[in-house]
């Protein structure tokens, strides 16, 4: 059986700065998400880390709009 370690608090898990410096292997709270300080879009579902996709631009918006209104 494998011995699992409880999940670092906020107080205890250092700040993260970069999406390169997490283990997308591990699970992960909505804790150590707090302390993830990066630009990076990720959404953390069920423990698993994945991006997401960059937001459209506002003129990708623009386009769109224009589309569905013709």
């Amino acid at each position: 059986m494998t011995d699992h370690s409880p999940y670092d608090t906020p107080n205890q898990e250092k700040k993260i700065y970069s999406l390169d410096d997490i283990d997308a292997s591990l699970a992960y709270s909505y804790a150590n998400y707090l302390n993830w300080l990066f630009d990076d879009r990720v959404e953390l579902i069920n423990g698993k880390l994945f991006r997401m996709s960059p937001a459209p631009s506002s003129l990708h918006q623009e386009i769109s709009g224009n589309i569905f209104s013709a």
